[in-house]
Order: structure tokens, then sequence, then C-alpha cells
């Protein structure tokens, strides 16, 4: 996106006397009235030889721009009078006529660039204020900031809902620091003024701390009065699509977790039917069994029989479990050499939007130096992702001030790598402490009960374990440890 810029910029010195006239409309009159007695006085003394009248312009033009058409015809008026008195009894014309065909004439000439003037003013005017009235109605919040003084020069009226205060009791400084903008400057921005022309946006997405609401922070150097270092900031409400952006990812996993569950059940409902008949089998030859047991005389051959037929039902429904249980587990580790350090970071990057979605602060505190380990990085990834997401989950009715996430590596005695996982929530009450690593045991309503249990598995499989410990402050941090060499 390119921003038009003007090829040179005015001189200073008529910038500031244009303002001037602007804003000070009686001064500015009251001025082209002095320079009106100035020109007269000038004619008078020179008895018109100079023709110093073509220089009422210049107050004309200046009653004009400062209070509009009136103002100039006013002038025009003063002036033409002042022309008269001057000129009317000195005048080298033999009659009359020459003398006031040139008195029309000029004031013809006056009054028509009185309506020039003031038409390019009003033009001028009009579209300042439908360019302002545009900046206002802009949903974004816009701003212009001057690099050299630090002040704000504009602000509409998003920025000010936007922050809740007013823009002008506040620095670029000031600004730049809330929506990230700090290390922009002068010299990385806004470069020479020759090269504005092809100025272009410079964006990007940035988080406000004290709202928690994202914004998209576009800047752009533009030419402003008197050659400043000045930019745009343009600051755009963007919450709502990173909201929907995470539904989106939320209604992802959800359709995995679908799938995963559909694939559970289907195996559950092929399991429970495959078991089902050698189990009935089984039922059917104990009451066998214990019919023939039951008559005052049986055929012992008959019982040894049927307890031989039950037997290998059960053995059948074994073998069945048993393809089951490889089927899952067809999976063998893949274990890899790598830091325990960046496989950390690499899963806390996985989890970055759900840690912003829910205000939790993630902080690091990673030994150096820490031996390479040998494991399943994608089986060790899933385990550290499982335990930030129940850290996540025990702060959801905690402060959003107090939502802090401590991640820790370092080195055991005997050598072996410990990760550290600390949340501030409520803790886990010593009831249900000891059945934590339970299979399908869960204090989440939305839990299967599986997550610490293939933690646990995923853990000893590699030589490790896992256990918890209550935080001194509140809250619980969860330990697990890894050999740094698997063979």
């Amino acid at each position: 996106m390119k921003l038009w810029a003007a090829p040179q910029q005015p001189l200073p010195w008529a910038a500031a006397f244009t303002r001037w006239a602007t804003n000070s409309p009686v001064a500015a009159s009251g001025l082209a009235l002095v320079l009106v007695a100035l020109v007269a006085t000038l004619d008078q003394a020179t008895g018109y030889e100079l023709r110093f009248a073509i220089l009422y312009l210049v107050p004309i033009a200046l009653a004009t721009w400062a209070g509009g058409l009136r103002a100039g015809v006013a002038i025009v008026a003063v002036s033409s009078l002042f022309w008269l008195v001057s000129f009317g009894s000195t005048h080298p014309y033999k009659g009359d006529f020459f003398f006031y065909w040139e008195g029309v004439a000029m004031v013809v000439i006056d009054i028509a660039f009185v309506l020039l003037l003031a038409r390019l003013r009003f033009a001028l005017t009009r579209a300042d204020e439908r360019f302002v009235r545009v900046l206002e109605e802009l949903h974004a919040a816009v701003y212009v900031a001057d690099q050299d003084s630090g002040r704000i020069l504009y602000a509409n009226r998003s920025l000010a809902r936007m922050i809740d205060t007013d823009p002008r009791t506040l620095s670029a400084e000031d600004l730049g620091k809330r929506f990230g903008l700090g290390e922009v400057t002068t010299e990385s921005v806004l470069g020479e003024h020759k090269e504005l022309i092809d100025a272009e946006f410079v964006s990007r997405e940035v988080r406000d701390p004290m709202s928690g609401r994202w914004y998209q922070v576009q800047v752009v150097p533009i030419p402003w009065k008197s050659s400043r270092s000045v930019s745009v900031q343009v600051i755009t409400d963007i919450s709502e699509k990173k909201r929907a952006k995470a539904l989106k990812q939320q209604h992802q996993d959800m359709l995995h977790q679908t799938a995963r569950l559909a694939a559970l059940a289907e195996i559950a409902t092929s399991l429970a039917h495959e078991v089902n008949q050698p189990l009935m089998a089984i039922a059917s030859y104990n009451d066998a069994c214990l019919r023939l047991l039951a008559a005052p005389v049986f055929d012992k051959a008959q019982v040894v029989t049927a307890l031989q037929r039950s037997r290998e039902q059960a053995l059948r429904a074994g073998r069945i479990i048993g393809r089951v249980r490889d089927f899952i587990r067809s999976k063998r580790p893949s274990p890899t050499h790598f830091d325990i350090n960046a496989l950390v970071r690499e899963s806390l990057e996985l989890l970055e939007n759900q840690l912003e979605d829910s205000a939790v602060t993630a902080e690091l505190s990673l030994s150096e130096g820490l031996p390479m380990t040998h494991a399943d990085r994608t089986l060790l990834i899933q385990v550290i992702v499982n335990l930030v997401q129940n850290a996540i989950d025990a702060m959801d009715k905690s402060p959003p001030s107090s939502r802090r996430l401590g991640v820790s590596t370092a080195k055991a005695a005997d050598g072996a790598i410990v990760v550290s996982i600390a949340d501030q929530g409520e803790g886990i009450p010593e009831a249900i402490s000891v059945r934590l690593y339970t299979p399908l045991f869960s204090t989440k309503s939305h839990g299967l009960g599986l997550g610490l249990s293939i933690c646990r598995s995923v853990l000893e499989a590699h030589g490790g374990r896992i256990w918890h410990s209550t935080n001194p402050d509140g809250g619980c941090t969860f330990h697990f440890t890894l050999p740094p060499e698997i063979d």
C-alpha cells in the first residue's frame, strides 16, 4: 500500500503566514487596511507616476483569505476609495472619462480576483473538512506523530475511544510504547524527503497488555508543514479476527479429537464384539460343569472336557485383546538426539495462542550446558504439551495478573535431566493425589482421564519418571526426568 506524497514542500515562512492569517482573521484584516493606506500614501507621494495601485491586490488577497468574500469586497471598496482620493485630482488624463474607466476596470479586476480567491479558499476548506470527517468516522485509530518533538499533531476520535483518554495528553513515545512502536525511529522509518513518494506502510500485529486486545499497527512517513519528520500511525482492532482464527483452530482440534474418539469407540466396539463370544462360551461351559457336579452321579470325562473348552475360550479372548493391543502400539518410538531446552521452546510455541487467549505469562528458566537426551521427540512434546495444558486449565479461575506459568530445566545429582512445570492455580487436593496417574480418572468435566497416565507410560518407557509437588505460594508443580542417554 502506497501513500501519495507531494514532490516539494511550501516555504516555512509562507506556511506560517498562511496559518496565522487563517487563525487570526481580525488581525489579518487590520493588516490589510494598513497595507491599503501604505499603498495610497505611496501613490500620493509619487504623484501616481510609479502606479503603486497594482499593489492593492496584496491586502485584498490577505483579507479575502483570512475573512472570506465579504472581507475581500470590503477591502476592494476601501482601496478604490483611497485610489479615488489619492489620484482624483492629479491624474494625467485630459478628461474624466479615462480616469473613471481605469477605476471601473481596476474594481472589476479586483472583484474577479476576490471571487476566484474566495472560491479557492472555500474549496480547500471543504476538502479539508471532508478529509477530516473521513478520518473522524474511521473505525481504525489514526494519529500523526512528530518524530522530532514527540508531539501528537492530529488524532481522530477512534484513538481516544481505544485508549480511553485524551491523546493530546500523551506523547508519541507513550503511544509508541503501548502499541509496540518504541523501536521506530526517524532515521529507520522516515528517511529523506526525496524518498517519501515511494513510502510504504510498515505493518505489525501487537497486543495491548492493558486491555488484552490485538491490534494491527501500520506506520508510514508523510510530508508535513515546515518539512518536519512526521509519520502516520493507523491502528486497527483485529481482536475478533484473531479470535475467529483461534476458534477455527479449536474447531480443527475438536474435529481431530472427535476422529480419535470415533476410532477409539470403533476399536472398543470391535473388542467388545470379539471378546463377547468367548466370554459367553466360558459362561456356558461353567454352567455345564456346575450342572454335572450337582448330579448324584456324573461323568468325570465330561467335566474335564467342559473345563478344557472353557480354558480354550479364555485363551482365545486373551489373543483377541493381544491383537488389539499390538494394533494400537504398532507405532514404535523413533528416538533421536536433541536438546531438551529446544524441545521445551518448541512445545511452548505450539501453545502460544492458547497461552495468549488464557492471559497466561510463561516464564522460562532453562539451564545451560545440559547433556543431550536420546528419546522420541514427538512423544516428549506430547508430554510437555499435556502438562502445560493442565497448568493452563488449573489457572482458569485465577486472576489474570497471577496467571504465571513457570517452566524450568535442570540437571539432577545423578545426571538425569529434570523438567519442571509450575502453575499458580488451586493445587491438587491430597485426597485425589494418589489417583492422579490412574487411567480414566480425571478432575475435569471434559477430560478423559488419560493424559497423565499416557505421560507416565511414555516417560517410564524412556527410563524416566513423573511426580508432582505442592508450591508454597499456591499451585502445583509437575516434574519429570529423562536419562541423558538411553540405549
